[in-house]
């Protein structure tokens, strides 16, 4: 039997956000008997670490970011690597802060190390340290060389222009589709009505939101958009799904506002696929992203979608998603003129999202063939 292809994925994160959800998918779906993952992770614990463990991955933690001990970070990834003898490097990154994790593998002797671009923005809360970090940014990308790595891959067009902007040549970076497991987001009437009881909002309108709180994803503007909408549709909930180091601040703004009875904070979820086929209409405001993995779920659901004009429109699949300026007022307009839509009239989108790429089932083919297996 030939030898496994090792990859070390870098790195996954105890949030379960976008990109651990994406390496947790591919992991799932490749071929373990041709391809072995580890993962390293700056988290402190992993509450599913066990699971990897158990199909025999190794799942390593850094102490420290490279901004915190340079030195720390290099010596504990370098042996990381020393242990492993990987074949492949995946990065998974947002931002440039560094080029050490790259200039480590190409020490080591890795012989693909690939830069995946997840972000079209920088998601830092505090306005003088996200300045701090986009300058950073800027630098480091200036400084970019296509030796850098062996492969770039980006989740869409304007991730890649944000990570690697003119320093790589178009022809070296792939666009690799978020994909999902679809049959989970089928829609299901069934389903649907079991929720709805279970959150007593049988006979509500539900706006629906699904996002870490964190500033990228704007909460803020869909807290105060929605107060607005509820001067004119006392029949609305919110129905948030997430959780984040902002919780306690949209918390606030909920009371202070009044609309506390009007919004149900439902917490960190792993059944995201039965909520969305709760929601009437889902509210996607955030002020930057690659190519959120929340709108191809949406859209396989079904469900009617506005989504703000800062993020990329390679994410329109089906003909029920919006993209809209970031202003309340037409964001409650645009609802209450879907507000009569027949909601149950929701069908099978899957033939669509297979069409354009976006079956888990399909796509880690195309990774294993990148991958070289």
């Amino acid at each position: 039997m030939d030898k496994k292809i090792k990859v070390l994925q870098f790195p996954i994160a105890a949030s379960k956000g976008g990109i651990t959800r994406y390496v947790l998918k591919n992991w799932k779906y490749i071929d373990k008997a041709r391809f072995q993952f580890d993962f390293a992770t700056m988290s402190k614990e992993l509450d599913f670490a066990d699971e990897l463990e158990k199909e025999g991955c190794k799942v390593y933690y850094i102490s420290c970011y490279a901004e915190e001990n340079e030195q720390r970070f290099i010596n504990e990834f370098r042996e990381i690597l020393r242990k492993g003898e990987y074949d492949i490097v995946h990065l998974h990154t947002k931002q440039w802060k560094s080029f050490h994790v790259e200039k480590l593998a190409k020490e080591a002797g890795v012989k693909k190390v690939i830069v995946h671009s997840h972000s079209s923005g920088i998601d830092t809360i505090d306005e003088h340290k996200r300045q701090t970090e986009i300058l950073l940014h800027n630098r480091m990308k200036n400084e970019l060389t296509e030796d850098m790595a062996t492969d770039f891959w980006a989740c869409s067009q304007k991730a890649a222009e944000f990570l690697f902007g003119e320093k790589i040549p178009q022809k070296r970076i792939k666009i690799m589709h978020n994909a999902i497991e679809l049959e989970r987001f089928r829609y299901n009437k069934t389903v649907r009505e079991a929720v709805r009881k279970e959150f007593g909002i049988e006979d509500k309108f539900v706006v629906g939101h699904i996002g870490r709180f964190a500033y990228q994803k704007n909460h803020e503007f869909l807290i105060e958009m929605f107060a607005q909408l509820c001067e004119k549709e006392e029949n609305a909930v919110l129905f948030l799904v997430g959780d984040g180091e902002l919780r306690n601040t949209v918390r606030k703004t909920v009371v202070d506002l009044g609309i506390e009875d009007k919004v149900i904070f439902a917490g960190k979820r792993d059944d995201v696929y039965k909520l969305l086929q709760a929601m009437d209409i889902f509210c996607f405001p955030s002020r930057f992203e690659g190519l959120p993995i929340s709108l191809i779920e949406v859209q396989t659901s079904d469900l009617l979608c506005l989504y703000s004009n800062t993020i990329t429109d390679e994410i329109e699949l089906t003909d029920k998603i919006f993209r809209l300026p970031l202003n309340k007022a037409v964001w409650v307009e645009t609802i209450l003129s879907f507000r009569s839509r027949a909601y149950e009239n929701r069908k099978d989108r899957m033939p669509e999202m297979i069409k354009n790429g976006y079956d888990i089932k399909t796509q880690i083919r195309t990774i294993e063939k990148e991958y070289g297996g």
